[in-house]
């Protein structure tokens, strides 16, 4: 499945247009829909960090879905913070997307906001995804598909080199 294309804005009001703008070649994106969900995006935040500093290749964002079914964004989107307060709250990864939640919700096969998502997105679409609170089970499986990948790039990349190689000795 692709993962929704929709515009966003950075807690520095940058405007982004997603997936288009993730900057990992594997990028893992965490919904939320409450700024009460806030603790269950941080049991994320921490891991996401130190797989960005482990995978060159990876990147991660906290997305906070807002507006509702109309897609038009209240006065108050980011809760009643100033951009100023938000970037002292949230994350430097946190990009409020302002869209129609239900309508964005089935795009990604989701039912409800009761709580938050997590999806891992490579060239734009979705390949794994979970619900709730970051387990240990769910880390590990996000790691080993982090490093196949890995593995996979550099067979890709020694080959490459291989061929290159032998077409300038013939």
């Amino acid at each position: 499945m692709k993962f929704p294309s929709v515009p966003g804005r950075t807690t520095d009001g940058r405007r982004v247009h997603l997936p288009v703008d993730f900057e990992g070649e594997q990028t893992l994106v965490v919904l939320s829909f409450h700024r009460r969900q806030q603790s269950l995006v941080d049991s994320w935040r921490g891991f996401a960090k130190e797989l960005r500093e482990k995978y060159d290749h990876f990147d991660y964002y906290e997305l906070s879905v807002t507006g509702g079914n109309s897609g038009m964004l209240p006065p108050t989107t980011m809760g009643g913070l100033a951009p100023s307060n938000a970037r002292n709250r949230l994350d430097e990864n946190t990009v409020f997307v302002p869209v129609d939640k239900n309508a964005f919700q089935r795009r990604l096969g989701i039912v409800g906001e009761q709580t938050i998502y997590a999806f891992l997105v490579e060239d734009g679409d979705v390949v794994r995804q979970a619900a709730g609170v970051l387990t240990p089970k769910t880390a590990e499986a996000l790691e080993s598909l982090l490093s196949e990948y890995e593995t996979a790039q550099s067979r890709w990349s020694e080959l490459g080199s291989e061929s290159v190689e032998e077409q300038s000795e013939s």
